[in-house]
C-alpha cells in the first residue's frame, strides 16, 4: 500500500504535468527539441541517482524521480507517438506506427522483466542498473539529435502529395524524353497536349 502511495504521488508530481506541459509546449518548441531535452534531463536524473544512490535520503530520491517522471511525459514517453503520427506518411501510416508501437512495448517489457533480476544484490545491483538507463537516455538523445526529422508545422499529407507530384514529375520528364529521341520536340509534345478548336 507504501508503495501504491508512493507511486500515485510521484505520478502526480511527475507524469501528468508531464503531458500538459507537452500538450502546451510542443507546437512552440518543437517535438524534437521536447524529446532531446527529455532524454538529457533523464539520463542526468539517473545519473545522480546512480552515482550516490547509498547515500541519498528519501528527500532526494523523490526529488530526482518526480523530476524523471516530469521529463520522461514533458519529453520522450509523449513525443514518441506524437512523431510517429507526424513523421511517416499516410500511405504507410498505420503499419509504421504499429511497428513503432511493438518496439516500444518490446522494450517496457524487456525493462520490466529485466529491472529487478538485474538489480538484485548478486547480479550488477540498482546502481548499475540505474547506469545503464542513463547510458539508454543517452543515446536516446543523440540518435534523436542526429536522425530525427523535426515535424511541427509539417502535414505527412502534403509530404505524401510532394512525393507523388515529384514521381509524377519524373514520369512527364522520360515521356518528353521519349518524344525528343523519336525526333518530336518537347515544345511539340506540350503542344499536342492543348486541346484545339472544338477539340
Amino acid at each position: 500500500m507504501r508503495n501504491a502511495y508512493g507511486n500515485l504521488i510521484i505520478a502526480s508530481a511527475g507524469y501528468v504535468p508531464g503531458y500538459f506541459f507537452t500538450i502546451y509546449f510542443v507546437e512552440k518548441l518543437g517535438g524534437r527539441w521536447i524529446q532531446i531535452q527529455g532524454f538529457l534531463i533523464c539520463a542526468l536524473m539517473f545519473a545522480v541517482l546512480a552515482g550516490d544512490y547509498g547515500n541519498l535520503g528519501t528527500a532526494p530520491k523523490f526529488v530526482c524521480f518526480a523530476i524523471a517522471q516530469f521529463f520522461f511525459n514533458f519529453g520522450p514517453n509523449t513525443t514518441t507517438f506524437i512523431t510517429a503520427a507526424e513523421v511517416f506518411p499516410s500511405r504507410v501510416r498505420g503499419t509504421a506506427m504499429g511497428l513503432s508501437a511493438a518496439i516500444g512495448k518490446l522494450g517496457a517489457i524487456l525493462s520490466a522483466l529485466l529491472f529487478n533480476y538485474l538489480s538484485g544484490p548478486t547480479v550488477i545491483g540498482l546502481a548499475n542498473v540505474l547506469w545503464i538507463f542513463f547510458a539508454c537516455n543517452l543515446l536516446g538523445a543523440i540518435l534523436t539529435f542526429f536522425l530525427l526529422p523535426e515535424t511541427t508545422g509539417k502535414d505527412a499529407d502534403v509530404v505524401d502529395f510532394e512525393e507523388w507530384q515529384a514521381q509524377n514529375d519524373k514520369s512527364l520528364a522520360r515521356a518528353a524524353h521519349d518524344h525528343t529521341a523519336g525526333k518530336k520536340g518537347v515544345w511539340k509534345l506540350l503542344a499536342s497536349m492543348i486541346p484545339r478548336g472544338g477539340e
